[in-house]
């Protein structure tokens, strides 16, 4: 008898205990509410008697998916636990995030008889990580423009200069066109001049825009790795070559490609190759080479610098926000930051490489793996 009134008053401590702490609900094997503590009723805005008997229909917000509610409901019938986050909506029509562990009692048979679902308030959590969110995007898109600045000064030259060649080209024509006699294969080869010169001008601003463009929620593409550096290069190369600085590409399957976000890839491309020019400007030897490497579900693209590599204590932090081994002027220390969170949004990742002699990242995708009819 002490015993049994003992294991009764350690139920109820744990009970307020739990009552305490957690919102908790009790349901029938149809999911119709059978009881409430006072901290459901305190975050829902209804009292036990309007929640009883109904269902949590009752609390939905809307903001999941009929599908979300049926995986639910088809874990915790086959006699699992579920654990996860869900909106509710008060009854004066807020929302509110709960992280949810809805347990089903069996029978002797295995068949659930009710739940119990124990929840934690974690709207203030949800609404932290939406304001890093958005502060996140914020600073993605300031890192672009950013990297986009410090090229437009070498792009717009490097636009200049083609555009002289055209507009040259076009006072020969002129010239040509007044003669008596027309030489039809000079001024055919004027033409072709004017197009290629006019081609390398639209690689031009078409890599830029590809690298402005941000949209939200956009689908992952399958894209060729060749065109990834092509836009990357297009945006560096006249700096590179302008200030001595020599810049390799290896050998790229032209059928290779990689499932991402072109853009984004884009902008970590641009990163590391910006980083690596500002690296070896004071170096002998200035030179940087891209190579690419086929694995069997990754794609690795590699940024090698003439660099004798960065020291174990900025290994340590050059993936922090903010660090940043150049000076105030010259950068923000969000690069690698950045990149890295675009490469995870891009379910790829972002490594250095320790054991080359030189100064050399590893740029990890998923490889998109081409589809193909078997026998």
């Amino acid at each position: 008898m002490q015993f049994t009134q003992e294991l009764l008053k350690q139920l109820s401590d744990q009970k307020y205990a739990l009552d305490q702490a957690a919102i908790v609900a009790t349901t029938d094997a149809k999911g119709t509410i059978m009881s409430v503590n006072e901290k459901f009723c305190e975050i829902s805005g209804y009292s036990a008697v309007e929640l009883v008997g109904q269902n949590h229909r009752i609390v939905n917000s809307g903001c999941h998916s009929k599908s979300f509610f049926v995986d639910l409901w088809k874990t915790i019938a086959s006699g699992k636990v579920w654990k996860g986050e869900i909106c509710n909506r008060k009854k004066n029509g807020e929302l509110y995030w709960v992280y949810t562990t809805i347990v089903p009692f069996l029978d002797e048979r295995g068949r659930p008889l009710q739940y119990l679902s124990i929840r934690y308030d974690i709207t203030v959590l949800k609404e932290a990580q939406r304001v890093i969110t958005d502060q996140q995007e914020k600073l993605i898109a300031a890192s672009r423009l950013s990297a986009i600045g410090e090229m437009a000064a070498a792009i717009t030259h490097e636009i200049n200069n083609p555009l002289a060649v055209i507009l040259g080209r076009v006072e020969m024509m002129k010239s040509m066109l007044e003669e008596k006699e027309l030489n039809r294969e000079e001024m055919l080869r004027v033409a072709d001049t004017i197009e290629i010169t006019g081609q390398r001008i639209a690689k031009i601003v078409k890599s830029m825009k590809t690298m402005a463009h941000h949209q939200e929620e956009e689908p992952m593409e399958k894209i060729t790795v060749s065109q990834l550096l092509g836009d990357a290069l297009e945006l560096c190369q006249f700096r590179f070559y302008n200030h001595g600085v020599s810049l390799k590409k290896g050998d790229v399957k032209p059928d290779l490609k990689v499932n991402c976000q072109s853009h984004q890839i884009v902008q970590v491309l641009v990163n590391l190759l910006n980083n690596s020019f500002d690296a070896v400007q004071s170096l002998k030897e200035k030179w940087v080479q891209i190579d690419v490497e086929e694995k069997a579900d990754q794609v690795e693209i590699s940024v090698t610098d003439s660099g004798s590599g960065i020291s174990k204590e900025t290994q340590k932090k050059m993936f922090n926000p903010f660090f940043s081994t150049k000076g105030v002027q010259y950068g923000t220390g969000l690069g690698l930051s950045i990149s890295q969170g675009l490469l995870h949004q891009n379910k790829g990742e972002l490594q250095y490489d320790s054991k080359s002699p030189h100064t050399r990242f590893i740029v990890s995708l998923p490889r998109a793996i081409p589809f193909s009819i078997s026998n």
